[in-house]
């Protein structure tokens, strides 16, 4: 589903339990709005007070950001652990959403092919059918203008 209203995603995902951030290696080179994209997933994630999944160097950047609940994994790990048993990797239940930022279309379509019975909500520049929740089709300040909203609408 196409969410065009930041406002209406974070109505979404605020109160919600069991939330899974992935950030991917797009988080350490995008910059959008004269802030980088790990900046947005730190602030999701402390918004959300959601654990993080970091690929690349994110995991870093984001506890010099005050995120404490971050693991270094790989998203194929976090696929792993979905399909089979839940082992504790990152949080103590499976997740019921997952959200992925800073990881290429491709990638998250890849990722999003093997994640079942969860939802999925992509925060990238193109959207994604195959996510559950996904913007839609953003130039760079349109998306950082997004994520911005975002942000903002889950502190209130």
């Amino acid at each position: 589903m196409k969410i065009q209203d930041p406002k209406r995603l974070a109505r979404y995902l605020k109160g919600k339990k069991d939330v899974l951030l992935l950030a991917g290696s797009l988080c350490d080179e995008v910059d959008l709005n004269g802030a980088k994209l790990l900046d947005y997933a730190a602030q999701l994630a402390l918004k959300l007070g959601a654990p993080v999944g970091a690929t690349a160097n994110t995991n870093q950047g984001l506890r010099q950001q005050g995120v404490e609940n971050t693991k270094k994994m790989y998203a194929a790990e976090l696929v792993k652990f979905m399909q089979g048993e839940w082992l504790e990797p990152i949080m103590p239940r499976r997740p019921r959403i997952v959200v992925l930022v800073g990881y290429p279309p491709e990638v998250a379509r890849s990722l999003l092919s093997n994640l079942k019975d969860v939802d999925t909500v992509v925060l990238g520049p193109s959207y994604l059918e195959e996510a559950t929740r996904s913007t839609p089709d953003l130039s760079l300040k349109a998306w950082g203008d997004y994520l911005g909203t975002l942000v903002q609408a889950l502190e209130g």
